[in-house]
């Protein structure tokens, strides 16, 4: 909008959802058991052996989204004319009781013709519809991001029990509804007058979606990979193999911090049992 308008608006508070897992720790570990190699390889025939690469940590997070979605409408009146082309022999036409005049088109037009204007105040109705997706970036996100599916029935309990401070950086501030309103308030410029108008915000949402994040190190190289599981459709990502930093030794009177996610040591997952 080139100027600021006044809108009248009604907003929906925020709520929180946090979606149920399709995805099981178990699972992910075997999914990161077949990829474990692959995650070293240099080249396509030059993998680690399977005995020197090994899961050291498997962790379960949430990827939060926000979620907004409202319309705008407007009700209003506007000057409107609009030009009838009729028989070069007509010279006027009376209607609803008024004479309206034909003029002829001048140009260079082959056939000759009338035109009759028709003028008078006009009532119109315009209403915008979006749903907005965004992550913890503020980016963007298509609706295959974030489909729908179940979620818990108590999702402050399910992100208190993980003890971390998802988004808090970046969610706290309520901008998608400013995001929103810039994009459909389109208030037209020939307007006479306004007969109602309003910005609703039906559903807005901070959506936390799970994750797994296992830690992979080749002991061979001493190089550490994070791989990262979609714990709602499966998909995979993984970042490029590094050396850990050393961690300094805590001091003894130092209490240690807790984790800003559940961590489970990779061997204590069990996985199918094996065949003897």
């Amino acid at each position: 909008m080139s100027k600021a308008i006044t809108v009248p608006e009604k907003v929906a508070e925020r709520k929180v959802i946090v979606y149920k897992p399709r995805i099981d720790i178990k699972t992910a570990r075997a999914t990161a058991e077949k990829m474990k190699t692959q995650l070293f390889r240099k080249l396509v025939f030059m993998k680690p052996k399977p005995e020197e690469v090994q899961l050291v940590a498997i962790s379960r997070y949430f990827d939060p989204y926000v979620v907004v979605d409202g319309e705008y409408t407007i009700d209003y009146s506007k000057n409107w004319v609009h030009n009838i082309q009729v028989d070069d022999t007509m010279q006027q036409l009376t209607l609803f009781g008024e004479t309206v005049q034909t003029k002829t088109l001048r140009g260079n037009l082959q056939i000759p013709c009338k035109i009759l204007q028709l003028a008078g105040e006009g009532r119109f109705k315009i209403k915008v519809k979006a749903r907005l997706i965004f992550d913890k970036q503020w980016r963007e996100v298509g609706l295959e991001d974030l489909p729908f599916l179940p979620f818990e029935e108590q999702p402050e309990k399910i992100l208190s029990s993980f003890n971390q401070e998802i988004g808090t950086t970046t969610l706290t501030t309520e901008k998608e509804v400013g995001i929103l309103k810039s994009r459909i308030v389109k208030r037209p410029t020939d307007i006479l007058c306004i007969h109602s108008e309003l910005f609703k915000v039906s559903e807005r949402a901070v959506i936390y979606k799970p994750m797994y994040e296992i830690t992979v190190r080749n002991f061979k190289t001493e190089k550490e990979t994070i791989l990262t599981i979609d714990a709602i459709s499966g998909k995979t990502a993984a970042g490029l193999p590094q050396t850990p930093t050393p961690k300094k030794k805590e001091n003894a009177t130092t209490p240690k911090k807790e984790s800003a996610s559940q961590k489970t040591d990779a061997s204590k997952v069990s996985s199918s049992p094996k065949k003897s």
